[in-house]
C-alpha cells in the first residue's frame, strides 16, 4: 500500500499576472510581420526536410486522428 505524498515543505508562490494593454500593429507593419512569419515557417520546413534526409530518408507522417 502506498503512502500519501507528503505536503511540500515550501509554500506555493502565487504571482500576479502582468496586465498589459493590447498593442495595435500598424497596417504596414502587419504585412511585414506576416511576410517574416512566412519566411520563418518556410525555413523551418526546409530545415526539417534536411534533417529528415540526413537521418536516412523521409519520416512517415502520423495518421490524422478521427
Amino acid at each position: 500500500m502506498k503512502r500519501p505524498a507528503k505536503p511540500s515543505q515550501q509554500p506555493q508562490m502565487n504571482l500576479p499576472l502582468l496586465v498589459v494593454p493590447a498593442t495595435a500593429v500598424p497596417g504596414h507593419k502587419q504585412k511585414e510581420l506576416a511576410l517574416t512569419l512566412i519566411e520563418i515557417l518556410i525555413s523551418a520546413v526546409r530545415r526539417n526536410e534536411l534533417t529528415s534526409n540526413a537521418h536516412g530518408g523521409r519520416h512517415e507522417r502520423p495518421e490524422a486522428h478521427r
